[in-house]
């Protein structure tokens, strides 16, 4: 039997995860997050758009079928809508891979549709403070090799007397969610297998850490006046910082992309 194609099919399930594409919606628009998350679709729709079509595998619905289910399960259990987006995710994913990548599930195009969804502000409140300390207990290791024998409070940094705090927007989190996104769209247009992407992934949040604790590190020196810098240098310092993350995730993608590719 032949499928509709592709464009109809993404539209009859967008319909059926109408709620979750709803609070997509609103929320994308909502003050209390960005609109980065459009960035992730346009990197989605251009993966799939990009790649050259494959055969379509062998019952190709049998997984978006399954999530849809899932999704009504989701639904009758009263699941709030945020966590059913997940599945909705999940589901375009499946469907995508199936009829247009040539396989069952596509690690970065999974990601790509996760970076997607309006988590922003929720991200900030449950990983803002862990990676603010993260950062600090680096910081402190980075710092005494130096000889400055700073101790961590908190999300301070605690040095002669006075506190230096890492601040809400020195947490990283945008930081690590622009590196995912490097990361998966990368991964995405070299063609990496799935378990290729996820250890992008895992290598592209070391390397943002990483980076974040070294910014961390060099904001000390200058909030702490051991030295004079203008005020711009702030911002310049955090861009250099993540330059520096992006181009150890380019590296470490690439070094991962099969010899044949």
């Amino acid at each position: 039997m032949k499928l509709p194609p592709f464009s109809l099919l993404l539209a009859a399930l967008c319909l059926a995860f109408w709620p979750a594409l709803h609070w997509f919606v609103a929320g994308t628009l909502d003050g209390s997050n960005d609109s980065a998350g459009l960035l992730a679709i346009a990197a989605a729709a251009a993966s799939i758009a990009l790649t050259p079509k494959r055969a379509a595998l062998a019952r190709p619905l049998l997984l978006p079928s399954a999530c849809l289910a899932a999704y009504l399960a989701a639904t009758a259990c009263h699941v709030p809508v945020p966590a059913r987006s997940l599945v909705f995710a999940l589901a375009l994913t499946t469907l995508a891979s199936s009829l247009r990548l040539g396989k069952r599930f596509d690690m970065a195009l999974f990601a790509l549709c996760i970076l997607a969804l309006p988590f922003a502000a929720t991200l900030q409140f449950y990983l803002g403070y862990p990676l603010r300390v993260i950062a600090g207990d680096l910081s402190v290791f980075l710092l005494r090799m130096n000889g400055i024998a700073v101790a961590r409070e908190g999300a301070m940094l605690a040095w002669h007397g006075q506190l230096v705090a890492i601040d809400a927007p020195c947490s990283g989190v945008k930081m690590l969610w622009a590196g995912l996104l490097l990361a998966a769209t990368l991964a995405g247009a070299v063609r990496l297998s799935s378990l290729r992407t996820a250890a992008a992934l895992m290598l592209a949040i070391v390397a943002v850490v990483a980076a974040n604790a070294v910014r961390a590190t060099a904001l000390f020196y200058m909030e702490a006046g051991i030295v004079q810098l203008p005020a711009t240098a702030h911002g310049a310092i955090g861009i250099v910082s993540f330059a520096a993350a992006g181009a150890g995730i380019l590296f470490m993608t690439r070094r991962l992309e099969p010899p044949a590719a």
